[in-house]
């Protein structure tokens, strides 16, 4: 390369080269002209896809951060990187850079991409935000964003008034339809919403938010069978599209339609085998039906197509009645050392902790589960005091003068028993003994009154407006809010007269709830103080629950929820029943007659043997509620009693160890 145009025969040399598929000779030719020219950007993007062809993801990645260290700002190096992380399973990293890249390359497709991801991850609030701050920041779709701000700000006419001028210039603007979509939903105008939506899915039908839209509004409506027609007339129009059986099949799991969901994500697999995800999913379906030998069989097919997917392993020991391999447990730990994503590492140390458990090697365990849980603390945001504060701001307001004055609700039905408290508490255990009841649907973990919180937010125009603004509802407001629950949750339950929502949270929402539902049934599930904290301290959960990744962060929410729900019980007497899981163990068929008569409902023998129930679980401990009831979880904790002195020392003398 001693004259001039060396270096561009060198590169012609490289690309015929690599038209043959000699791709080691090419690379080696590159590698020569970057020794004299390092920041000869064309020779590293080929050596790039070279590295892609030659399977070789982490030289790929590099070469790209050499890349862009040269050109911070090249929109073919970013989408190679976000493409690599993609298919490393790496899907918190590429959200970022998605986010790097919309701001070089502002393009709405881009946009739906990340979205979609965001939604895959559980993110839809997040997924929401972006497109909003993404239409805020960019002039072009200026009248979008002036609808969103009327929207958050409560005028509701407005907003609609930007979003159908939008419309009348631009009739296939997708995000107009939905954005208009949502405004509908939110009015109860079910119709015009699912008109709008099935309008945008045509347009766009790999949009994922367009899909939740939609199975919100069938939810709310209770047309599971229109969800499932208009699920057929786009798989009629794209029977061998994997992806979309995929997301078919997460539809049907948001609706409780399990078995059909299986279905759907077997004929995705069937359709493209190299679909770890989907397997994952259909793992997570088997279990929530009790089918265990099929949900081991697909996880492992999960981990078989994606070896590095921590997710697949810690679903595997959720199961809580796995036991590992000793090559598993080394696959792990080798797993542990390679390129994988901080959230895919919390769960592999979560799986591992469990390994270790189920051999009784209790030391190493709890390694291996402090370590996961100080990964997952420093990458979520929580504080103990600001916990500590917003109880006790609601204990301030629902003081007896103040609950007094709440205007009271019409609404009588007796139809909802809330089963609350903190999780792995044994409220899982509850619901199944009530829900084998004739009389009582078992539902899920339903989110609705923690939704209708935030609808007075919305009213008080802000945060801070729950609960204080409910002392300016008018009687038929807060009726309508009692209505609104009971029509929104009809969706999830049968024919029976009594439903349970088990979201164990609620328990911050008890005011709200006696507010709104006087007749409401609540049953507060205790458990042990160290038995509790210890047993979600090694549990990954898959969202919320942030307070669990720490010990000091659990003792002081458990001491919070204690605090609140002794003023509930000051506040409403005789009116919450207290379920001890120490007592309903050793004392099973006098606390299950006790329960049920709290809940007005006769004596059934199925309640007793509720492990037969083949209805179906979502929780964690799906696997446990399956078998009788057993005393091994009794004081569990003090295998692991020397690590747990710091969790030990946060309760006093009063509270139940």
């Amino acid at each position: 390369m001693k004259d001039l145009d060396s270096p561009k025969k060198a590169y012609e040399n490289a690309i015929s080269l690599i038209n043959d598929n000699k791709l080691s000779l090419a690379k080696a030719q590159l590698l020569e002209i970057l020794k004299i020219f390092p920041n000869e950007l064309n020779s590293i993007v080929l050596i790039i896809d070279i590295s892609i062809k030659q399977n070789d993801p982490s030289e790929a990645l590099i070469y790209i951060h050499q890349g862009l260290k040269i050109n911070p700002n090249s929109i073919e190096l970013l989408e190679k990187e976000i493409q690599i992380f993609l298919y490393q399973d790496k899907k918190y990293e590429a959200c970022k850079k998605f986010k790097e890249l919309l701001k070089i390359k502002p393009d709405i497709s881009l946009l739906r991409q990340l979205s979609n991801i965001l939604v895959e991850l559980d993110k839809e609030e997040e997924a929401d935000d972006v497109i909003q701050e993404f239409l805020e920041s960019n002039t072009t779709y200026s009248n979008l964003y002036k609808g969103i701000r009327h929207a958050k700000a409560g005028r509701v006419k407005l907003a609609e008034e930007v979003y159908k001028n939008i419309l009348k210039e631009d009739p296939e603007n997708v995000d107009a339809l939905r954005l208009l979509g949502i405004l509908a939903t939110k009015g109860g105008k079910y119709k015009i919403a699912e008109q709008l939506l099935i309008k945008a899915i045509k347009l766009a039908p790999s949009y994922s938010l367009l899909w939740r839209n939609i199975s919100l509004v069938y939810r709310l409506s209770g047309q599971l069978d229109k969800a499932q027609k208009s699920m057929d007339n786009i798989l009629a129009l794209d029977p061998k599209n994997a992806s979309v059986w995929a997301d078919y099949g997460t539809i049907l799991i948001m609706m409780a339609r399990y078995k059909e969901a299986i279905v759907a994500y077997s004929r995705c697999v069937s359709i493209k085998p190299d679909s770890p995800r989907a397997y994952l999913s259909l793992g997570h379906a088997y279990n929530t039906i009790g089918n265990n030998e099929r949900s081991v069989e697909a996880y492992i097919n999960a981990i078989k197509y994606n070896p590095n997917s921590g997710e697949s392993y810690w679903s595997l020991a959720n199961l809580k009645t796995y036991e590992f391999t000793s090559k598993q447990i080394k696959d792990m730990e080798n797993t542990l050392m390679s390129d994988i994503s901080e959230n895919e590492k919390v769960q592999l140390l979560f799986a591992l902790g469990k390994a270790y458990e189920v051999k009784k090697d209790f030391k190493t365990s709890f390694k291996m589960y402090s370590e996961g849980n100080w990964i997952k603390r420093k990458l979520v945001k929580y504080s103990s005091q600001d916990n500590t504060d917003k109880i006790n701001q609601t204990i301030k307001f629902f003081n007896k003068n103040t609950v007094k004055k709440l205007k009271q609700s019409k609404c009588k039905e007796l139809d909802p028993i809330f089963i609350l408290g903190l999780p792995r508490s044994g409220s899982t255990l509850i619901d199944q003994i009530i829900s084998s009841h004739s009389m009582v649907d078992g539902t899920q973990e339903l989110p609705n009154i923690m939704n209708l919180t935030r609808e007075i937010e919305a009213l008080g125009k802000g945060k801070e407006a729950y609960p204080q603004f409910l002392t300016k509802l008018s009687e038929m407001q807060i009726s309508e809010l009692g209505q609104k629950y009971i029509d929104q949750t009809k969706w999830s339950r049968g024919q029976a007269p009594y439903f349970i929502d088990k979201m164990p949270n609620n328990f911050l929402h008890i005011g709200f709830i006696k507010t709104i539902l006087p007749n409401a049934k609540i049953i507060d599930t205790r458990r042990g103080a160290m038995d509790t904290c210890f047993s979600c301290f090694k549990q990954f959960f898959a969202k919320g629950q942030h307070f669990t990744y720490d010990l000091e962060d659990l003792g002081l929410f458990y001491n919070d929820y204690i605090n609140i729900m002794n003023h509930w019980h000051d506040i409403y007497p005789e009116q919450i029943y207290t379920v001890k899981y120490a007592n309903m163990i050793s004392d099973t068929e006098n606390e299950i007659i006790k329960l049920l008569e709290y809940c007005n409902l006769p004596f059934e023998n199925q309640c007793l043997e509720f492990y037969k129930s083949k209805r179906p679980v979502k929780t964690p401990s799906a696997e446990q509620v399956r078998q009788p009831i057993y005393k091994s979880g009794l004081d569990y904790w003090k295998n692991f009693e020397n690590d747990l002195i710091p969790l030990e020392k946060l309760f006093n003398e009063h509270i139940e160890k």
